[in-house]
């Protein structure tokens, strides 16, 4: 049976944003706030209407490489990447902030893979990385820490394969890992395959995934080379229910669940011979209960 047709609603908060638009940047529920970490800074908010720039800088170089990830009560920045794919430079910086004001140096020289392009996450008390990238191209490889700096490979050849930029999310105990199609894992190590392709006629990409409402968020699903403003949702990775948003298309948006709300807010649209020139976005949303 299909999902009933949803009563949240989309809301625009602010037109423009405090900070710069762009995309592939995060957002955070943290200490009773939201929070956007962005390459040109942090920023703070109890609404999402009035924002303050933290004294918080980036910590990680280019954040469409690498990821900051929540853990225990602190967010840590796994490893520092300049430079792009073709010439760049990593460090296995491992960096935490508990007060979201400064960034306390855990370790310089962790045991942290030099790969990119992978989103960890907290999963039984651990730091998990599934996959990602190198110079030489997507890998395989699961890896996890209990500190975040000391770091071993616990599976080499999982069953999903090799793959880079992977969507990874924690719902009902289990892992849920996302490509063109879906993967879950109770363990972290072993994996079942839940469908083969979420849509059947399309490829997607530059999606964004989240858990809210007890429900599989895909925010931003791009598909067969076309960006679009799709938002699908799902109770098992299986059945989905796809809608249009009242925003502009987009993909590499950053997501947050505060206060029974799920918050977007950037994004990147063009590239494409119908739309050549790049439009990044600034703009915040959230996705709330309908009066």
């Amino acid at each position: 049976m299909h999902p009933q047709k949803s009563k949240l609603k989309w809301r625009e908060v602010l037109y423009e944003a405090p900070w710069p638009k762009s995309y592939n940047f995060q957002m955070f529920s943290f200490r009773e706030s939201l929070w956007v970490f962005h390459p040109r800074g942090t920023w703070k908010s109890k609404d999402g209407k009035v924002w303050l720039k933290s004294p918080l800088d980036n910590s990680l170089g280019n954040l469409a490489f690498l990821d900051y990830v929540t853990f225990g009560e602190s967010i840590l920045g796994l490893g520092h990447f300049t430079g792009n794919i073709e010439q760049f430079q990593f460090t296995p910086k491992i960096t935490r902030t508990k007060d979201g004001a400064t960034w306390e140096t855990l370790s310089e020289k962790s045991t942290l893979p030099e790969r990119f392009f992978y989103h960890p996450i907290e999963f039984k008390n651990k730091l998990w990385i599934f996959g990602g990238e190198t110079a030489s191209g997507e890998v395989s490889g699961i890896w996890n820490s209990s500190d975040g700096i000391h770091w071993k490979e616990v599976e080499s050849t999982p069953s999903f394969g090799k793959r880079g930029s992977s969507q990874v999310v924690a719902f009902h105990d289990s892992l849920y890992l996302f490509n063109n199609d879906i993967w879950r894992s109770g363990d972290g190590l072993n994996w079942d395959c839940v469908t083969k392709k979420i849509l059947p006629e399309f490829d997607l990409f530059g999606y964004s995934v989240i858990v809210f409402h007890d429900q599989l968020w895909l925010i931003g699903c791009n598909r067969n080379g076309l960006f679009s403003s799709a938002v699908g949702r799902s109770r098992n990775g299986v059945e989905w229910v796809w809608e249009e948003a009242p925003w502009s298309p987009r993909g590499g948006v950053a997501l947050a669940v505060y206060e029974n709300k799920l918050w977007m807010t950037g994004g990147k649209y063009g590239g494409l011979p119908n739309a050549p020139n790049f439009v990044y976005s600034n703009d915040l949303w959230a996705l709330e209960e309908s009066p």
